[in-house]
């Protein structure tokens, strides 16, 4: 049998009494997997729908599943976690994503600044959802983690200064405000955005405009963290509390 821990991603809601999943799917489930006909797979599309299944029939490009039952977990944190982020290179963005699936983050925005190494195009936003899909389908996370289109500072800086009811948050590491001092406030906010720059942090006219809009500047400590690990951090601690 299948792991309970092994789930598959599905493009639209499992209408129909069978589904055919083929591509990268059917070769995991058939080739990587060595699942038999008979076989219980566990299914999930974008909506936070969970599907049991079984295997009808397989070849080696395709399997045939048909549904057995269905629900709709809510294993997700009541709290609104948006990540605002300068994405480091390679293996690390990798690692990055995987983790802020893994911590219950809603929404993620690449940020380009006058600083940023990493940039999003098309093929890096289509990467992108790739790993979001196969950290989803290993922590058994209900809904997928949003990625919204990259953003400049500006536009950036424009989300705390049109919407009051969210707390915003920008991580520097020279300044005066602890991360302890805002634990009240992370406790309290339901919905909560951080905004993390690139490894050369932000430029002082990118600093200004982001703190004369409304984004409360935070320090995590004197030792200074690369991007993924003040990404992670913010949102471990953003998360503390919320309940699933």
């Amino acid at each position: 049998m299948i792991p309970l821990a092994d789930r598959f991603f599905i493009d639209s809601p499992f209408e129909d009494s069978e589904i055919e999943l083929s591509g990268d799917q059917a070769h995991h489930v058939a080739n990587v997997m060595r699942a038999s006909v008979g076989d219980a797979l566990t299914l999930f599309d974008a909506s936070g729908n969970e599907y049991q299944t079984e295997i009808t029939s397989k070849s080696k490009k395709r399997v045939t599943v048909k549904k057995l039952s269905s629900s709709r977990p809510e294993r997700k944190l009541q709290r609104s976690i948006t990540m605002v982020v300068a994405l480091p290179k390679g293996d690390r963005q990798k690692f990055l994503i995987e983790k802020l699936v893994e911590l219950g983050v809603q929404r993620l925005i690449p940020l380009n600044t006058s600083r940023s190494v990493a940039q999003v195009n098309e093929k890096v936003m289509g990467r992108l959802n790739k790993q979001i899909i196969e950290a989803t389908k290993q922590c058994r996370r209900s809904y997928l983690m949003e990625v919204l289109p990259a953003v400049p500072v500006t536009e950036a800086a424009a989300m705390a200064a049109n919407d009051a009811t969210t707390s915003f948050f920008v991580a520097h590491p020279y300044n005066d405000q602890k991360l302890v001092s805002v634990k009240q406030r992370l406790a309290e906010s339901e919905s909560i955005v951080w905004l993390i720059g690139p490894e050369g942090g932000f430029s002082d006219d990118e600093f200004t405009q982001l703190k004369d809009v409304g984004w409360s500047p935070v320090s995590f400590g004197e030792i200074i963290l690369r991007v993924e690990t003040a990404a992670i951090t913010a949102a471990a601690i953003s998360g503390m509390g919320a309940e699933e």
